[in-house]
């Protein structure tokens, strides 16, 4: 080996997270994958996480903590087909939870959170079929555990798509779902009041709730619910984007 190509491998070896240090126990792993995904490295946590599938029995937590992080590396991402590809992995992941623990409820949610993830990427029939399950999942999850705010963020954002639907897939929604299921943009608005109740420190349910109001055309409530959005800090991956929907939404309200 070249001595240039042997010094960038050792400088690789020394500075890569999981091959600078002696093998990790599972627990160390996941307890690494953790604070990795605290602190937004997608990549990192991801990688800490596949090491530790290696060396875990099924696990329901593990598995749907995989896919989140394949989810979030979506928007990484520069073209559909490898969203698509990550998303697809994220839904095989969140599908082996619920499997592996159908009573677990963060793996009901996980699994909605890709059908979610993926919708924009497929044909409108596929769109459509997911978003049956999405609401299917979300339910399931806030039977499980009430307490979950993002299970009832998930929902609200069913209710305002569902809602929001032109009438060419409203009528495939029809024959999708058979005997479509009432969906409105008031109880989009019950569900994010939800989250908020639960949650009031997380960005998107007050961006959500306040586009909500808008397409009520509840002007004032929707500026005052987009403002609380943009004033709280960023804490997760998604909150630049959905800080982004808020000053376009904002713009769009303004005389």
């Amino acid at each position: 080996m070249k001595p240039l190509l042997l010094a960038g491998c050792l400088a690789f070896t020394l500075t890569h997270p999981l091959l600078s240090a002696p093998p990790l126990a599972l627990a160390d792993l996941i307890a690494q994958g953790d604070l990795y995904d605290q602190q937004l490295q997608t990549q990192a946590s991801l990688a800490a996480y596949l090491e530790a599938e290696k060396l875990s029995p099924p696990n329901a937590d593990l598995y749907r903590k995989i896919a989140r992080e394949f989810a979030l590396a979506m928007p990484d991402t520069p073209s559909n087909s490898a969203k698509l590809a990550l998303g697809q992995k994220a839904l095989a992941y969140a599908q082996r939870a619920v499997t592996t623990d159908p009573q677990n409820a963060t793996a009901h949610l996980a699994l909605a959170i890709c059908y979610g993830r993926l919708a924009s990427l497929v044909d409108n029939k596929t769109k459509l079929s997911y978003s049956k399950l999405l609401k299917s999942h979300a339910e399931k999850s806030i039977a499980l555990n009430p307490s979950d705010d993002y299970a009832y963020h998930v929902l609200g954002a069913w209710h305002y798509e569902m809602a929001s639907l032109n009438p060419i897939l409203l009528g495939l929604a029809k024959i999708i779902y058979g005997n479509l299921p009432p969906a409105s943009y008031e109880d989009a608005t019950r569900n994010f009041q939800k989250a908020i109740q639960i949650n009031p420190q997380r960005v998107s349910h007050h961006v959500e709730l306040g586009r909500t109001y808008a397409a009520l055309n509840q002007t004032a409530l929707a500026k005052t619910e987009l403002k609380k959005g943009l004033a709280l800090p960023n804490t997760e991956k998604d909150d630049p984007g959905s800080k982004e929907r808020a000053n376009l939404t904002l713009r769009q309200l303004s005389p």
